[in-house]
């Protein structure tokens, strides 16, 4: 019976879950990009450094891809350091969920199951033998169950706070490739790189 005491009380304590406060963000924000480097380690290397800058932080780092985990706020920076960094944006996805309901509904029943306990333990002190097991049983059940949602609420406030950005780094040749020459001696002196990025960059336009 202590052990199931301290679990409850540990419950109990363990979050003074409160409704979502107006005023705050709470919309789950992703963004997916694709973009033109001359350099795709020095780019993922400069994108880590200015998020952790920004207060976020990096998932994965490689040298073909970055994803970032960055505060809601520094979202319009983003595609900035995105034009600052690269030769072209080839693809910007914003994507948002709203959280706002599950994080009601979760808290919900943090609370509900909280009131249930709190009931549990005041049954404790009144019941023989076997009504004691039978509340501890139902005690336990009660604890994983707060665990698990506490983890749900947990996460959906990390999404809230912290954006995604999944950025696919491609590789901008800036010359081009040697011992491919060509029949047609006009076609050797042409940058095909310069070339399909002025036409990107009329359809941009």
């Amino acid at each position: 019976m202590a052990l199931v005491r301290t679990l409850v009380v540990i419950a109990i304590l363990a979050a003074g879950f409160t409704q979502p406060a107006a005023g705050e963000n709470y919309l789950y924000q992703i963004i997916e990009a694709t973009v033109l480097v001359a350099d795709t380690d020095r780019t993922a290397d400069a994108l880590e450094s200015w998020v952790e800058q920004n207060g976020g932080y990096a998932l994965l780092k490689s040298s073909d891809q970055v994803i970032l985990r960055l505060p809601f706020e520094e979202i319009p920076q983003l595609r900035s350091k995105l034009e600052e960094l690269s030769d072209y944006i080839l693809e910007l996805s914003p994507q948002s969920q709203d959280l706002r309901e599950a994080i009601l509904e979760t808290v919900a029943k943090i609370n509900s199951r909280q009131e249930v306990l709190r009931q549990a333990l005041a049954l404790l002190d009144q019941a023989d033998v076997k009504g004691t097991l039978a509340i501890e049983k139902e005690v336990l059940t009660l604890i994983e169950e707060i665990e698990q949602l506490t983890a749900t609420l947990q996460n959906l406030t990390l999404n809230r706070t912290f954006s995604r950005a999944e950025i696919s780094l491609r590789y901008l040749e800036q010359t081009l490739p040697e011992n491919i020459p060509s029949s047609f001696g006009w076609i050797n002196g042409v940058n095909f790189y310069s070339f399909i990025k002025q036409g990107l960059s009329r359809e941009d336009n």
